[in-house]
């Protein structure tokens, strides 16, 4: 059995403190991966599987290593894989250590912890959760450590709250009491982050209060405002960090309180629908309305424009005060342009910030951060003239004169132009302090006292091939030919021989050479000192810097959103409380700019009185376009966006709630229907009569007499008890006789033409019911074979023939049927007697007590009791 050796001792030592981690143990130049780590490595990252030693029971160790120099790359696969990585550093310099050199754990990384900027999207915030229940409660903290976010709420646990905050944060980690269970462990599986079950007493109120006053201070968690279940998730949070040894922390330095109600509530479902972030096709961005939107010249700016599209406000005065200096900005040609120019290139402050306090950022961060302050003059220049109120209280907050310190010291400190690293020196400016300058002047000296040596011996020598080199292992040497050997004078002291030449020294060149080797040592220690001390300094002003950033980001969204409204021909919107809808040749923004020039533009109106619109028309004529360019130009006003209109006038939207487009999710092992189902159920349960609700063929994954009763209970539900504006695009016909018995109902249908015998799509909606669906029309333009459209058209003429004529009486045979609601009630099949009881339940039934699903189920024993006779 072979002994483990002392270094294998230590390793061991340091795996058992990250037991659910990869770690990465430095060793020289590289990070060291052994046993099932080493394999996992070698797959992860595609490099070379090797062993080092053998174990106690004399098997080989598997080995894979990294250069330390790739960290950020290898580490980013790794992470992105789903693997917590643990970096274990050497704490003392190995040529001075005695024995084992000393190492550490000095951080764990997991997605929620990035602040590399390699590993990071400069466009999007990286959120960390966690989530703590108490009952019907929820405390909700989010995080973003690149930038110092931190905020915290309080949920009920019921409904879909929970996945709907998550859907607009879109956290990358989610951290949860290892107890927790039910529907909100469901909802946090769902996302698509990496989950981390956390110890319960992490969450209990002794630990979150003392993380919490470790960062704000003794007390701060009994005068905070938050609820406790909030202030618990926030220390959660802190804890984690502290955990995986983030602890310099000092850019999150205060805990903000949200509340979701302040906000339109956009589910993940509506996100999905509507292409918000990403498209329905692969993910992507390529086609969304962020996309669309995002003309943003910073990425402070790209991360704010995400933030105010995931939560369009609820607030008049904010929209207000966006638009108007939407507004302002479209009118001044030159005041866009000039900022423009200043925004361009401009480093991201939130995170330059971060690293700079997490200690992390180098001389080139530092940099990026002086050159973006000495852009804040022109900003504000450009704004001078400003009118509107949110443009005048940016330029306020963007006044630089806060920060003029910081700029002086980084003018005085940092080179111009410096290395990425401090260990190559050059970083500290000439003239920031006495002792670096004397070092770097022993430095030049010796240089060049070695670089003049080299003439001075080929003239005293006569060699005159003789060559003055270096090298890590015997330094500064005399290299002479072996032909020139006979003229090396005695005073030459030999170090090695090579095959074709001989190495010298001689006491004047080692003592050069230990007064270089000195004074470089000693003056990168020193420069690593003073860039440590620089950056402490400067961290110390990160709140003054994040206010900064907020502003230039709000100040980007809002150049942005006036570059695109200019483009665009978009219109400013008249936003009230009056709940209505309307808008003039609304377009489609994302497609209107694809088609250049062909999109046909579409009129909308609903309101109190006249709010759910029955939508009718065949296939690819539009429907769910025209839905969800609705739903586009709402989220867009609410955002403080100009919209694609002529005229828009829309009354404040809680929350939209889209049903459009059909697929099974395999995972859950749901259905096509059940989904439909299960989000039919959410709507009618959450929706309020603020809401839009955009609806696409409810009830076409079952069959026609299921689908139908459904479709048109949910109708008379959300007419009569909801009472939210709502499109629904149908293919059920029957359903538009429910304009005629309920007033809020009005039928429009996409406008059709028919040329001999085919159609062609106006893309128009126009008032009045669709008399067709034009299915097999549409199959025909699909490319189905014309022998089974031909086929399709004659089944069709027998089925029309054959339908019921009134609401009486059939005019042949039942060979087909077609269930047909009436004024009077259902008529399918023979008249029942007057002494039928399924009359008497029927006139009994109070439907205004009757929900959907209870509606169903009663229909549902009618036609088993009828099946049966």
């Amino acid at each position: 059995m072979a002994k483990p050796t002392s270094f294998m001792e230590q390793y061991k030592a340091i795996r058992a403190e990250c037991k659910d981690a990869l770690l990465l143990f430095r060793m020289g130049d590289f990070y060291e991966t052994f046993g099932e780590d080493a394999v996992i490595a070698a797959r992860e990252l595609n490099i070379t599987l090797t062993a080092r030693g053998k174990d106690e029971s004399g098997e080989k160790i598997p080995l894979a290593g990294i250069p330390y120099h790739a960290l950020d790359a290898y580490l980013g696969k790794l992470v992105k894989a789903g693997h917590k990585v643990a970096i274990c550093e050497q704490l003392e310099d190995p040529k001075k250590a005695r024995g084992i050199v000393q190492r550490g754990i000095t951080r764990i990384v997991t997605p929620g912890t990035i602040i590399e900027p390699s590993m990071l999207d400069e466009g999007c915030n990286n959120y960390l959760a966690a989530i703590l229940q108490e009952g019907e409660a929820l405390g909700l903290a989010l995080a973003d450590v690149s930038t110092g976010e931190f905020m915290a709420c309080e949920l009920l646990s019921t409904g879909d709250a929970l996945s709907s905050e998550l859907a607009k944060f879109r956290p990358s980690e989610i951290l949860h009491p290892a107890s927790l269970k039910g529907r909100s462990l469901e909802a946090i599986d769902c996302q698509r982050a990496a989950v981390q079950a956390f110890s319960d007493a992490a969450f209990s109120k002794e630990a979150t209060g003392a993380a919490l006053e470790r960062q704000f201070g003794e007390g701060w968690a009994a005068s905070s405002s938050h609820t406790a279940l909030a202030l618990r998730a926030a220390g959660a949070v802190l804890n984690y960090l502290h955990e995986t040894h983030l602890d310099a922390i000092g850019h999150i330095s205060d805990l903000k309180p949200y509340f979701s109600g302040e906000a339109m509530v956009l589910d993940e479902v509506t996100l999905r629908n509507l292409e918000i972030f990403r498209n329905i096709r692969d993910r992507s961005a390529k086609g969304s309305l962020l996309e669309f939107l995002d003309k943003t010249e910073t990425a402070v700016g790209s991360r704010t424009l995400q933030r105010w599209l995931a939560l369009p406000t609820l607030s008049l005065e904010t929209i207000g005060r966006r638009l108007n200096a939407v507004e302002e900005l479209i009118a001044s040609t030159l005041a866009r342009e000039e900022l423009k120019f200043a925004l361009d290139g401009a480093g991201d402050l939130e995170r330059l910030m971060g690293r700079i306090s997490c200690k992390s950022a180098n001389p080139k961060d530092l940099i990026a951060l002086k050159n973006t302050l000495l852009r804040l003059p022109q900003i504000c220049r450009s704004l001078e003239s400003s009118e509107s109120d949110l443009l005048i209280d940016l330029r306020e907050e963007l006044d630089p004169t806060s920060l003029d310190e910081v700029v002086d010291l980084l003018e005085r400190a940092i080179s111009p132009d410096p290395p990425t690293s401090t260990k190559e020196g050059g970083a500290i400016r000439e003239g920031f302090d006495q002792e670096l300058d004397r070092l770097r002047a022993a430095l030049r000296d010796g240089r060049s006292w070695i670089a003049d040596l080299e003439a001075k011996e080929r003239e005293d020598t006569n060699i005159k091939s003789l060559k003055v080199g270096y090298n890590n292992v015997f330094g500064y040497f005399l290299e002479v030919t072996k032909p020139n050997l006979s003229n090396v004078p005695d005073r030459y002291i030999r170090k090695q021989t090579l095959s074709n030449a001989e190495r010298f020294i001689t006491p004047e060149l080692k003592e050069m050479e230990d007064q270089v080797l000195s004074a470089q040592e000693r003056s990168i220690a020193l420069e690593q000192d003073l860039f440590s001390s620089v950056r402490f300094e400067i961290a110390a002003s990160s709140q003054d810097v994040q206010r900064l950033a907020r502003a230039m980001g709000e100040l980007d969204v809002l150049l942005s959103l006036a570059t695109v409204a200019l483009d665009r021909g978009f219109v400013k919107p008249r936003i009230d409380r009056g709940g209505g809808i309307t808008l003039r040749e609304s377009r489609h923004p994302v497609l209107d700019l694809a088609m250049r020039g062909g999109f046909v533009p579409n009129d909308v109106h609903l309101d109190r009185e006249k709010r759910f619109m029955m939508l009718t028309g065949p296939n690819m004529a539009g429907k769910s376009t025209y839905m969800r360019q609705v739903a586009l130009s709402v989220i867009m006003a609410q955002m403080g966006s100009f919209v694609p209109a002529s005229f828009a006038s829309i009354g404040l939207v809680d929350r939209i709630f889209t049903r459009v487009g059909a697929y099974d999710d395999l995972v859950a092992g749901q259905s096509t229907f059940m989904v439909e189902m299960t989000e039919l159920a959410n709507i009618l349960n959450c929706a309020t009569v603020d809401s839009l609700i955009l609806l696409d063929e409810i009830g076409r994954g079952t069959s026609t007499f299921d689908g139908l009763s459904i479709a048109w209970a949910m109708t008379e539900y959300i007419h009569s008890t909801v009472k939210a504006k709502s499109i629904f695009a149908t293919h059920y016909h029957q359903l538009t006789q429910l304009a005629r018995q309920l007033p809020g109902i009005v039928n429009y249908n996409m406008a059709v033409k028919e040329e001999k015998g085919s159609i062609v799509f106006l893309r128009a909606v126009v008032p009045g019911a669709s008399d067709k669906s034009y299915g097999i029309h549409v199959a025909k333009l699909a490319g189905v074979p014309n022998q089974v459209v031909k086929r399709a058209n004659e089944i069709l003429s027998e089925i029309e023939q054959e339908m019921v004529l009134d609401g009486k009486t059939r005019s042949r045979a039942n060979r087909y049927t077609q269930l047909i609601f009436f004024d009077e009630g259902v008529a399918a099949g023979p008249d029942p007697s007057p002494e039928d009881p399924l009359l008497d339940d029927i006139r009994n039934l109070d439907l205004d007590a009757t929900t959907p699903m209870e509606a169903l189920n009663t229909l549902s024993e009618y036609q088993k009791a009828l099946k049966k006779r």
